[in-house]
């Protein structure tokens, strides 16, 4: 294809896909000042006018390489070219290609990136002998793979130290897209839904949680009991725990809510559900650490229920349509215990010493579940 004017235009009904124009180095000016674009691409930094100017100026280069670069037009763009973004694929030979894509910020939440992506792909597939797309991205992006995920990747997990960035590698999330994939999600992404009563606010982790987060996880009864768990407990883990927090959402897998308190908002404990789309029939189990300073409150009751309703809601009212949860506790953690009898739990059976302890004893497992018949009955309400 020769260049420009070989250059195709990609559209549909609102999003194009184009040759870059000259006024669109404004736009990427702009797009590659914002904090997101610069924090999950290898954009320079500081990053200049001439940069931009320079970028546009090569795209016929990278044409001639084997990457396919597109300027996305929208009605959200900006300036007269309607500048939205920026979208490309690296041909790898034998059939392999590579995925980049940003979003302008002023275009971003109307569905641009998830349109351009499927252009993108589906010209690949049908006019350059693609078969398979590869898209990466560093680890913590969660809006480029929601884009992803929407346009029907299939996620295939964490790679270490595999995205080049200013002169360092970083963790990347990696997914791929076959010419035989069809254009929709592969998985449900569950939503990050903040529940909330006159007690406890479930919300989201995030990073000035940090301090409250490690007090729990490394609390002395905590280790006792949980030590053996691979949580976070250092700052480094619970910011990577924090990049990382979309992954069980997006595979359908998990939801982990902090727990806060209603007034001050300040971290008081974490609860997630876990173990959603498993073998068991709409079951999830559900977990639960507090922070020394806010045990015997009753917050976790409150929590507890805010999730189980969740939870036992349908899925056209905004719950998750589940019709069992069921929660582990070892023998002799009375607390965790105690609060699975006060929420209406039924306990089901005892595994004999199958929970290895911090301290190097292995205890019995006491294993409890919660019908949705049962908690709609009002047995829990009571």
């Amino acid at each position: 294809m020769r260049f420009p004017g070989g250059v195709p235009v990609l559209t549909d009904d609102e999003v194009a896909l184009r040759v870059y124009r000259d006024e669109d180095a404004d736009g990427v000016y702009e797009q590659c000042l914002d904090p997101l674009t610069q924090q999950f691409t290898d954009v320079p930094i500081p990053y200049q006018p001439a940069d931009a100017r320079r970028f546009v100026d090569t795209r016929e280069h990278a044409w001639e390489r084997g990457a396919w670069s597109f300027a996305i037009g929208s009605p959200w763009g900006v300036g007269a070219s309607g500048f939205s973004g920026s979208i490309s694929l690296r041909d790898r030979g034998s059939g392999v290609a590579d995925i980049d894509f940003v979003v302008h910020p002023r275009a971003r939440r109307r569905g641009v990136g998830t349109a351009a992506v499927r252009l993108i792909c589906d010209w690949a597939f049908e006019n350059r002998g693609i078969k398979t797309i590869v898209w990466q991205t560093p680890e913590g992006n969660s809006t480029a793979r929601r884009v992803a995920w929407k346009a029907g990747f299939t996620f295939e997990g964490s790679t270490r130290a595999t995205f080049p960035q200013r002169g360092d590698l970083g963790d990347a999330w990696r997914a791929t897209l076959l010419d035989g994939d069809n254009r929709e999600p592969k998985t449900t992404w569950l939503e990050q839904v903040t529940l909330a009563n006159d007690v406890v606010r479930l919300r989201a982790l995030r990073a000035d949680d940090e301090q409250r987060y490690l007090e729990t996880s490394t609390d002395a009864e905590s280790m006792v009991w949980l030590g053996t768990i691979n949580f976070p407990r250092d700052a480094a883990r619970f910011h990577g725990h924090l990049a990382r927090g979309s992954v069980g959402n997006s595979l359908g897998q998990s939801i982990e809510w902090a727990m806060a308190d209603v007034d001050r908002d300040y971290y008081v404990g974490t609860i997630n559900l876990f173990g959603l789309g498993g073998l068991d029939y709409l079951s999830a189990e559900v977990g639960y650490r507090t922070h020394p300073d806010s045990r015997g409150r009753g917050l976790l009751k409150s929590a507890m229920l805010l999730v189980a309703e969740h939870a036992f809601t349908p899925k056209d009212d905004g719950g998750l349509g589940l019709e069992r949860i069921s929660l582990n506790a070892g023998v002799g953690n009375h607390g965790s215990l105690g609060v699975a009898r006060s929420c209406g739990f039924t306990e089901t059976g005892l595994d004999r010493r199958c929970y290895d302890l911090d301290d190097g004893r292995v205890v019995d497992l006491v294993r409890f579940d919660l019908l949705r018949s049962e908690f709609r009955s009002g047995g829990v309400r009571s």
